[in-house]
């Protein structure tokens, strides 16, 4: 899905900048919308800022991944501060002057990705990156970074605060991943399973230092099958039960499957529609051709086809 950003000038001169940009960054795989006055907008093409200006702001800030002001940083201060909740569903603000001579990630630098979109404008424009996150002004390891980077979820968020901290402080910090990773381990990080303060890989719910940061990969690959008509309510409470026996986390799905003759199953689409998880379907004869040993019934395979559908359906999804 391609990055949504609100390109947003007040000036003429802004609004030219803005619109050269665009161009640029359109091709390397964004997709911007430019906004202006009126007076600027109609000339150059460009969506109006409409109305009383704080408040038209709050339709871009949440409709928009990362907001781009080409404009003193005063104004997109004013703007967004009615609206800023936290990090982790904040938008990324960056605010460029209209000259290009610098480029500052002014709000959600390391999750939502603003230090790396003036990183893209700098090598645009030429401009000065203005990096004022503690992490990087120090070249130190930042977790939520690593997370955003690697589709982690962070779980307890207080404690990736104080893994930076304690990073920044010269604090060794430990982390064990169940699966197989790749590259160079970070100065300050070492793989230990235990310690005072850590982070742990998995999508198991696992608490192996004193301050734990869980970091959970979508892995887990639901298969469901159920009688015609099961409720939601009925689904969920399964489902839940599943993964809480299994100590999974619910951040770790990252599918649902089931049977093609369940495609119409109200309770499960209504479910996986509210957890925004994605449902694959599979036919019998698909089922069928999964290799393992699958707990058996006649009565289903008289009934679809095949002898078994929430496991083979998870293994086939994987």
């Amino acid at each position: 899905m391609s990055t949504k950003v609100a390109v947003i000038s007040f000036t003429q001169k802004g609004s030219v900048v803005g619109k050269n940009l665009s161009c640029v960054l359109n091709e390397k795989g964004y997709l911007c919308t430019c906004f202006a006055p009126e007076k600027f907008a109609v000339k150059l093409g460009f969506e109006t800022i409409n109305g009383e200006y704080i408040k038209w702001v709050e339709n871009v800030f949440n409709s928009y991944n990362i907001l781009l002001f080409i404009s003193a940083i005063g104004i997109a201060v004013r703007g967004i501060a009615p609206y800023i909740k936290d990090k982790f569903t904040d938008p990324a603000v960056v605010v460029l002057d209209e000259k290009e001579n610098f480029a500052i990630p002014l709000l959600c630098g390391h999750v939502g990705g603003a230090v790396d979109f003036v990183k893209v404008l700098c090598n645009i424009t030429n401009a000065v990156p203005v990096i004022t996150t503690a992490t990087d002004i120090n070249n130190k390891f930042a977790v939520d970074v690593f997370a955003v980077k690697n589709n982690l979820k962070i779980i307890r968020r207080k404690a990736a605060k104080e893994i930076s901290s304690a990073l920044l402080s010269g604090e060794n910090i430990s982390f064990c991943c169940d699966s197989e990773y790749y590259g160079k381990i970070p100065q300050g990080i070492q793989n230990f399973d235990k310690g005072n303060i850590g982070f742990v890989i998995s999508v198991s719910n696992k608490k192996l230092y004193n301050i734990n940061l869980n970091l959970v990969p979508k892995k887990v690959h639901l298969g469901i099958g159920c009688k015609k008509d099961t409720p939601k309510e009925s689904i969920e409470k399964a489902v839940k039960s599943f993964l809480e026996e299994n100590g999974i986390f619910e951040e770790a799905v990252k599918s649902v499957s089931t049977i093609t003759i369940k495609q119409n199953e109200k309770g499960i689409n209504d479910f996986c529609s509210e957890k925004s998880w994605p449902v694959k379907y599979f036919t019998a004869e698909e089922l069928n051709t999964v290799k393992g040993s699958f707990n058996s019934s006649e009565f289903v395979k008289k009934v679809t086809g095949t002898d078994n559908v929430c496991e083979r359906a998870a293994v086939l999804s994987s």
